[in-house]
């Protein structure tokens, strides 16, 4: 069917643009199913939870202490920071319950439809809010194609995906509510007190309704609310009764302790989601999300355009999830919802009063025929576009971020001792080793003291008083790996920055410890003494095979993510290895990356001239 006969079709039957928009939006959202289903599982935090969810199913009870970790629980380390710990070991035990549930009955491809559907159903609770505001279909296309590009980053597996899926539930109940008067205002009860036992991010559910509650009661001050007296009792007896359900888990009120309180903020320093997504942008850490930009972007300016006819709720909502997505990489997705679900209908409106006022009827409507079929024409590319990227494999990760064969290595070769595990692993150790092998440490760091000596002996410090080692005495992160009885060095070659971790080189300088299994994800290294005289008979591998493995992972992420730190890991084993030209050639590459105030620019220029030199030399 050409262009022109599709256009007559529609612009001679209303009722065959409707089916026309239907088949449009159904094809979008079996392409985003497609596009979630096509993601394997690869969360590293996935699997202490579903390892926590098995321990609650089959001991039928939620676990007050760390069960998976040999050092957390020990006297020494007594935790000074217990309400963080107990928030983290029971505040997702529904979910937790749920994912291991799914996962032990049906494998990864039932977490992964699990996920996809999740995504999808918030996906079109923002699409049918856009139905009943009255948003134009082409900026509904526009504006949920914009959130699941934002929500590609979201694929996680974790309780996360359910306050992904309430935030959007919530304000959805509550703008119905405005619009409608509808007694449904009372599922926000069930959902706050579900979503409360899920996932923590149910606070950003009470404080959705709190900003409603209080927008609500000054409109009453003022006498300005819309509501009657009948209506503002159902508003005000729905909201409150569910923030009063929410605090119906097994942490009660102590999850907003720990989450405003300043003293845990040390908990969050250096984890990725924490940081400024702008952090990441500036320093070409990660490659722009013109997606997120362009939300930011909106908000302002719909403020300028059309701030006396925001409601106040809206500009409360926007204003805070704004900054939080600005402050935050955790909270883009959540402002995204937010702001594309109020956003959509103040953007169609200004379309409306800027396009087609100034057009004539005849032309408007020509020009909007056209979008629909540029719409349909993208909708069919992008659903081809999916079903090319190959078989429904529904696999997990092993490839990036699961150390599936190196767990099975320890497994299968029985190897005894403790455990020194990079952090992001832990979680996969404790879901496959578990009772057998404990962690030393895992992602959720619910230990202070733990996570501190954790850090320094993953990067080799000799001392944390002195800055250089007095002579004859143990550098401090052999001492720890000594106190802890540690058997087993589990690393990964790279972290989720690029760097190389410090103790990796100390290792491999070392004649106290024995490389035994490498693969591009992970490095194992034993105790070199009489327990692992076998293993290391087997096993031993020379201290070449692991600078290449290193160089070869090295390169292969700084091809993909071209990032400055991958090339300076890159330039530090050369240098090791002795490649004074290569690890030069390396820093050139970094410094080009780097961004004029990148504090580590002046350094590595200087570094450069240095090995220019002796280069030359």
């Amino acid at each position: 069917m050409t262009d022109m006969r599709m256009y007559k079709l529609i612009k001679n039957s209303p009722e065959n643009l409707k089916i026309l928009n239907l088949s449009i939006m159904v094809l979008l959202f079996t392409s985003f199913l497609f596009f979630f289903l096509l993601v394997p599982l690869w969360d590293y935090d996935f699997w202490w939870h579903i390892a926590t969810g098995r321990y609650i199913v089959t001991e039928g009870l939620i676990p007050h202490q760390d069960i998976f970790s040999f050092t957390s629980n020990l006297a020494e380390n007594k935790n000074h920071f217990p309400e963080r710990e107990n928030l983290i070991l029971k505040q997702y035990w529904v979910a937790q319950s749920l994912f291991y549930a799914v996962f032990n009955n049906y494998g990864p491809e039932g977490i992964i439809f699990l996920r996809a559907i999740l995504l999808v159903l918030t996906l079109l609770i923002v699409y049918r809010r856009f139905q009943e505001s009255g948003v134009s279909f082409i900026v509904s296309f526009i504006s949920i194609f914009l959130l699941f590009n934002i929500s590609i980053r979201s694929t996680g597996e974790r309780p996360v995906l359910f306050s992904i899926l309430f935030t959007a539930l919530t304000l959805f109940i509550l703008e119905n509510f405005k619009d409608k008067r509808s007694r449904n205002i009372f599922f926000l009860v069930p959902v706050m007190l579900l979503w409360s036992n899920m996932h923590g991010g149910f606070i950003l559910g009470d404080v959705i309704l709190m900003v409603f509650m209080l927008c609500e009661g000054l409109k009453m001050i003022v006498k300005k609310s819309s509501y009657n007296r009948h209506e503002l009792l159902l508003f005000f007896s729905a909201t409150g009764v569910a923030i009063v359900a929410s605090f119906m888990n097994p942490n009660g009120w102590n999850a907003f302790l720990v989450v405003f309180s300043p003293k845990y903020e040390v908990f969050v320093r250096g984890i990725q989601e924490s940081e400024s997504p702008f952090h990441f942008y500036f320093n070409k850490l990660r490659p722009v999300d013109y997606n997120h930009i362009f939300v930011v972007l909106l908000f302002p300016l719909i403020l300028l355009l059309r701030n006396k006819k925001l409601d106040l709720n809206h500009v409360i909502l926007l204003s805070g999830f704004w900054y939080m997505s600005i402050l935050s990489s955790r909270y883009i997705i959540f402002y995204a919802i937010i702001g594309i679900m109020i956003m959509a209908k103040e953007t169609d409106i200004l379309f409306t009063s800027l396009i087609k006022k100034r057009l004539s009827e005849k032309f408007y409507k020509k020009v909007q025929y056209g979008l629909i079929i540029a719409t349909l024409c993208s909708t069919l590319i992008f659903m081809v576009a999916q079903l090319k990227k190959g078989k429904f494999e529904f696999k997990t990760a092993t490839e990036v971020s699961v150390p599936e064969s190196a767990v099975n290595f320890i497994q299968e070769n029985r190897i005894e001792g403790n455990i020194f595990n990079e952090y992001a692993y832990g979680g996969y150790i404790e879901w496959k080793l578990y009772p057998w092998k404990k962690t030393f440490i895992d992602s959720r760091k619910l230990n202070y003291t733990v996570a501190s000596e954790y850090s320094w002996v993953t990067n080799a410090v000799n001392s944390v008083t002195n800055a250089n080692l007095t002579p004859g005495k143990i550098p401090l992160w052999e001492r720890l790996l000594d106190h802890y009885e540690v058997n087993i060095v589990f690393l990964s070659p790279l972290s989720v920055e690029g760097y190389i971790p410090p103790l990796l080189f100390g290792l491999l300088e070392s004649d106290k410890w024995v490389p035994v299994y490498i693969d591009s994800l992970s490095f194992i290294f034993v105790r070199n003494m009489e327990q692992n005289k076998d293993i290391i008979r087997q096993f031993k591998i020379s201290d070449d095979v692991i600078y290449n493995k290193i160089i070869l992972r090295t390169v292969e992420l700084a091809a993909l993510r071209n990032n400055a730190e991958y090339f300076i890991s890159l330039g530090n084993v050369f240098i090791r290895t002795g490649r004074l030209k290569d690890a030069l050639t390396a820093y050139e590459y970094a410094i080009d990356r780097m961004p004029r105030w990148h504090p580590e620019r002046k350094r590595f220029e200087e570094m450069k001239k240095k090995l220019d030199q002796d280069a030359k030399i």
